[in-house]
């Protein structure tokens, strides 16, 4: 029996008996999708995390070693969101309940936690690809120009390479939105339906 079997049979129950028995099921079943929520935020984290200060000292190396000071904005950018991110997961921890005993508790648990990662994706492009975007810009512009080498060809591979980037980002922000409605908004309809069915319980605040 999935999430949606036990969430239509408490939804249909009638008798008290049948609810105490159909509750317990389904309180199992939420804390089980909220662990492997929780789970698969983790390792997402941990290799966003990881990657990120993985590629900051790679830029920095690559900076220190052919005296291209561009790199170290690159640097910049990658700790930066390796930053937020790792401070965002602190916060999220220092909030999230050390029990859910009970079966509303859990869901408003799950739907802070839901709310807080559909806005993460929703403002994908100002913590993420926005500081991408300046470092590469600026680091685009500087080697076009540097040394007062303008010509036709120059700006013409600076202008495809513009675009190659522009698409790698916006891709990037695509699926992020496509995670957000395939994912993560039909997640929250179903909790939020689930808590009305309790009691009209108010859905918890978005961030």
């Amino acid at each position: 029996m999935d999430f949606e079997d036990l969430q239509k049979a408490w939804q249909s129950q009638k008798t008290s008996a049948q609810v105490t028995i159909n509750a317990e099921m389904l309180l199992k079943e939420v804390r089980r999708n909220q662990r492997q929520f929780w789970v698969t935020i983790f390792w997402r984290d941990v290799r966003e995390v990881g990657l990120a200060f993985l590629l900051a000292l790679y830029f920095a190396y690559h900076g220190w070693k052919h005296h291209a000071w561009t790199d170290y904005l690159s640097v910049f950018a990658c700790m930066g969101v390796g930053t937020f991110m790792l401070v965002d997961r602190v916060l999220q921890l220092k909030k999230r309940p050390v029990s859910n005993d009970s079966l509303k508790g859990c869901i408003e648990a799950s739907l802070v936690q839901i709310n807080h990662q559909i806005w993460l994706l929703k403002n994908v492009f100002w913590w993420y690809l926005l500081p991408f975007i300046v470092a590469t810009a600026i680091s685009m512009s500087y080697r076009t120009w540097h040394g007062g080498h303008f010509s036709y060809r120059a700006v013409m591979d600076l202008l495809i390479s513009v675009l190659f980037v522009a698409l790698v980002f916006w891709g990037i922000y695509q699926l992020n939105q496509f995670a957000v409605r395939k994912n993560l908004e039909v997640r929250r309809k179903e909790l939020e339906v689930l808590s009305a069915s309790l009691g009209d319980v108010q859905s918890p605040p978005s961030r």
